[in-house]
């Protein structure tokens, strides 16, 4: 299968390559091997899903090469040679944020066909139905583009803001729930299996 391939934004030094898919050179011999190239997209307001979005990046990296990206700094998703895409986002007013959605829904329709893909958000602990999931919308997006999810959409959650009696909540100072980073870890270290066996 031929893969186009950025090597500077994707070889990682101590990354482990399997004969999973293979670039081919001019003369149709094989000539790198390769897992997967993943993708990590996302957006963050205060630093939550910054710090999963980069704890799933290392997580990938001793095994897959990975590139990390925050929308807003790209406007427009580069995909060539990724084989999995991970995306995620604050959930803001039952939404996924401006500008994720702005690069969700720039490229056109079907373009993200043959991508696995995965989505994430963060957002309170409480029913889905309550606090709204950017994590579903996100999936949403990924499937009207074509890629293939892997697994169901995934949340991870802050701690809410209790500030003094007639103030409002100061989303600044909220943070993950303890132990949050440690599963974004485990859960992005297995979608690599996940991504071959699907």
């Amino acid at each position: 299968m031929e893969v186009a391939f950025n090597e500077p934004d994707f070889l990682h030094p101590t990354a482990i390559y399997l004969p999973i898919w293979k670039s081919w050179d001019d003369a149709g011999r094989p000539c790198k091997e390769y897992l997967m190239n993943a993708l990590v997209l996302f957006d963050s307001e205060y630093g939550n899903t910054e710090q999963l979005a980069r704890t799933m990046a290392e997580a990938l990296s001793p095994t897959i090469p990975v590139r990390l990206e925050r929308a807003g700094e790209v406007n427009k998703l580069e995909t060539q040679g990724v084989n999995l895409i991970i995306v995620g986002g604050p959930t803001q007013r039952h939404k996924l944020s401006a500008r994720l959605k702005s690069v969700l829904e720039a490229p056109p329709r079907g373009s993200l066909k043959g991508v696995k893909a995965v989505a994430f958000d963060t957002r309170y602990r409480m029913a889905a139905w309550l606090s709204g999931s950017a994590a579903k919308r996100i999936a949403r997006h990924l499937r009207k583009l074509g890629a293939k999810l892997i697994v169901p959409a995934e949340s991870f959650f802050v701690q809410r803001d209790l500030p003094p009696e007639g103030q409002k909540r100061r989303h600044e100072l909220e943070r993950l729930e303890p132990g949050e980073l440690e599963r974004a870890a485990r859960w992005a270290f297995g979608l690599a299996s996940v991504a071959v066996e699907n």
